[in-house]
């Protein structure tokens, strides 16, 4: 039976189709000039700290994860942040973390919306600057001491 299957393909020849579309608004035109380019400014941060950790995309999860826990072994309180996409990752890593500790640790979580400026340059059209909004979050975990009974002599 398997020798029996056949490839279905088409008697025709495949042929190449090129789509052209116009541009639509005018960041498409300024896009479509050949010297175009957008220049992301720095995100603005306070200045770092020694228990802050700022997740990013382009590590890995379980290296970001390992690197908190290190930071929790030194100090009773890290903060965790986050900004756009990385937001979901922050969470996760908090909500992570919360499990491997089972219950010694809280979390308190902070949103915001961070300024972003881009520059956009373009021989044609010069140089403009755009301004943009994102979401950021920040993460307090704190530890907890094991036993909190109070003790009264």
């Amino acid at each position: 039976m398997e020798g029996n299957k056949r490839n279905r393909r088409s008697s025709k020849p495949m042929q190449d189709v090129e789509i052209k579309m116009a541009p639509s608004s005018s960041r498409d035109i300024e896009n479509s000039d050949p010297g175009y380019r957008i220049e992301r400014r720095l995100t603005p941060r306070l200045p770092k700290r020694k228990n802050d950790f700022y997740v990013n995309q382009k590590t890995s999860f379980i290296g970001q994860f390992n690197k908190c826990k290190s930071l929790l072994a030194s100090e009773n309180e890290i903060r965790v942040h986050g900004l756009g996409a990385s937001v979901n990752t922050a969470v996760n890593l908090a909500l992570q973390l919360k499990s491997f500790y089972t219950d010694t640790i809280t979390l308190e979580a902070t949103t915001s919306t961070v300024d972003l400026i881009d520059d956009h340059h373009s021989p044609k059209n010069g140089h403009r600057v755009e301004n943009r909004k994102n979401s950021a979050i920040h993460i307090k975990i704190t530890q907890v001491a094991a036993s909190s009974k109070i003790q009264i002599s």
